[in-house]
């Protein structure tokens, strides 16, 4: 027996991201309707925010998004 391939969409919007007691602009990654992350953009670096602190850094988007989903996967 074969599997159905699921259809998973995934949205990436801009928002004011919070990391500690300041706002920045940023971005949140849902997975369907579950946040799975947020991004805030930070002295031209894109950081990966967990608990309102920074996690990790990066120097494009694209890579941030790739890490935040690939941690997504892991942990289910």
């Amino acid at each position: 027996m074969s599997k159905k391939d699921k259809k998973i969409e995934i949205q990436l919007s801009d928002a004011k991201v919070v990391v500690g007691k300041d706002k920045y602009d940023g971005y949140t990654l849902m997975i369907g309707k579950k946040l799975i992350g947020e991004i805030a953009e930070l002295d031209d670096q894109f950081a990966i925010i967990k608990n309102g602190n920074v996690d990790s850094f990066y120097k494009n988007l694209e890579k941030a998004v790739e890490i935040l989903i690939e941690n997504y996967n892991l942990a289910k």
